[in-house]
């Protein structure tokens, strides 16, 4: 839905018929400038139509100091309406858009496309101006909550800072603000966008590391970051925990919202859902959440608590998965659902309010698959495993709880990265079907060795995969004692003895589940992550 404000003058109401009888609008229409100019106070519009300067009694000439007045104080707002000034001349209505130029429309019914056309594609581009002000001030928000201090610098001058700059040098924000940077740092160096600088503060010089953001080739703007060197390690650790979070807030920026009754039916479904699963001209509201949800999913016995609460326990109501869907063109996309349950006093369930982002990444087939990139790194943290490998089983691991052999579930665990201290913990049940075999034919990053592991996830035991990607053995016992495991309930054994490996070693435990068709991600004896 548009939201148009139309000020009446020659034309209008031609602009009126064209705009109710061709688009979803939202039309408000006002007599005068002024009129216009309190509806608009009132309500931020998409478009605001203005009729051209000299109309028959017009009072007000819209190229004006007053017209260029109200759309300065629309931008000092953070509005991104988009002014369009119209008028007809000669029998012709002629469209003049502000900031993109000119359109003249002649009569007919070219001129109710033509008109159409350009009002959409004004009100895109004032939504895009909004999207990238949203994410602009989404950045600044992020950057100013940051423990690491940061100057913007604009020719040279300090035009803004944060907290922790001032902390940093002990002074004000009226001692900084417009000094030249060079009044606050002093290097030997100063080249390159990473340097070693001292920082002069009231108390005397600090060692800090100084790392820079120029803005595209102007060397004397951007973002200065400083580092205090007094404390490096304490502070690095801070960096990567910054950087992490930032990363999260920007990617869930777009955030999906899903509502459900019990029975699996969707009560609400905002725009960003609608658009990720292909629905928002028909809207999902009233449909069964079965719908959403891959082929091969028993569709009449869909239970939502279970789907979308899945490992929660009961003192912890909430969980996170990242499920596999289906959009309305067939593609596969992968969503992370954070899930609440609400429940009467009785305890009877009412209700699920999901909110989820959207995980999946294109591999280079076109083919939709889940994304790691987020989260991967602090589980691989502190392991000897690298990104492609982690990828590469849990892949795997999601086709295999996906397919099963020959039309049945079946369920098995991989036991990545740490493969001494893992082995030492383990013992066959079965000779090792890959002793022996050669390098090229046991590397999991290959597509037909993630194939083969299909045929073997039918043996009883655990697969063992370096942190490199080889296989070194399948069909092992997990000799470490299981008892000591805190997992939620309904859990078997197959996830305790992973977990409790996973406590005595640097490994990491991918556990397909048999019955539930899920994949369990384990480290340090949790569960960090489900896929369902």
């Amino acid at each position: 839905m548009i939201r148009v404000l139309l000020i009446h003058g020659p034309g209008g109401d031609i602009l009126v018929s064209d705009l109710t009888g061709q688009m979803e609008v939202d039309l408000v229409q006002a007599a005068s400038l002024q009129a216009g100019k309190v509806q608009d106070a009132r309500i931020a519009f998409d478009i605001i139509l203005v009729p051209g300067p000299g109309y028959p009694g017009s009072t007000e000439p819209t190229h004006s100091l007053d017209l260029i007045q109200w759309n300065h104080d629309v931008r000092s707002r953070g509005d991104s309406s988009v002014f369009l000034l119209y008028n007809v001349i000669d029998s012709s209505l002629v469209v003049t858009d502000v900031t993109a130029g000119i359109t003249i429309i002649s009569p007919g019914q070219a001129a109710s496309r033509s008109l159409i056309s350009s009002i959409r594609q004004a009100s895109n581009r004032g939504r895009l101006e909004r999207s990238f002000r949203t994410g602009y001030d989404l950045q600044r928000r992020i950057i100013a909550s940051m423990p690491l201090a940061y100057f913007y610098v604009e020719d040279g001058k300090i035009t803004d800072f944060n907290q922790a700059c001032l902390n940093l040098l002990g002074r004000s924000s009226d001692q900084i603000k417009g000094l030249h940077i060079s009044d606050l740092l002093s290097s030997d160096e100063e080249s390159g966008t990473r340097y070693e600088a001292s920082l002069i503060t009231p108390e005397g010089p600090i060692p800090v590391s100084v790392f820079i953001l120029h803005r595209d080739s102007d060397v004397s703007s951007g973002i200065i970051f400083l580092e205090d060197r007094r404390e490096p390690e304490e502070l690095k650790a801070r960096l990567r925990e910054t950087e992490r979070e930032c990363r999260e807030k920007l990617w869930l920026s777009e955030t999906l919202v899903l509502k459900m009754d019990p029975d699996g039916v969707i009560t609400f479904a905002n725009n960003a859902t609608l658009r990720c699963f292909g629905y928002m001209d028909l809207g999902l509201e009233g449909d069964h959440i079965s719908m959403l949800l891959p082929p091969g999913v028993d569709h009449e016995s869909v239970a939502p608590l279970n789907l979308f609460l899945g490992v929660a326990n009961e003192s912890e109501p909430t969980a996170i998965h990242i499920m596999e869907h289906q959009r309305r063109d067939g593609g596969k996309i992968y969503i992370a659902w954070t899930t609440k349950a609400y429940y009467t006093p009785s305890g009877e369930l009412t209700g699920l309010l999901c909110i989820g982002t959207d995980m999946t990444d294109q591999t280079p087939e076109g083919e939709g698959r889940i994304s790691t990139r987020i989260w991967r790194d602090r589980v691989i943290e502190g392991t000897d495993i690298t990104p492609e490998v982690f990828d590469a089983i849990l892949q795997a691991c999601i086709e295999i709880a996906r397919e099963g052999r020959e039309g049945k579930p079946v369920g098995t665990a991989f036991l990545v990265g740490d493969r001494d201290g893992v082995m030492a913990r383990s013992r066959q049940l079965i000779l090792n079907p890959f002793y022996g075999h050669p390098a090229d034919m046991r590397t999991v990053i290959k597509k037909d060795v993630r194939e083969m592991l299909k045929e073997y996830a039918l043996l009883d035991g655990a697969f063992v995969v370096s942190g490199d990607g080889m296989l070194e053995a399948a069909g092992r016992y997990i000799t470490v004692d299981a008892s000591q495991a805190s997992l939620p309930k309904g859990m078997g054994t197959r996830h305790s003895s992973t977990a409790a490996i996973t406590t005595v070693t640097r490994t990491v435990g991918f556990v397909v589940s048999e019955s539930g068709g899920r994949v369990s991600v384990i480290k340090d004896g949790k569960i960090v992550k489900v896929i369902g």
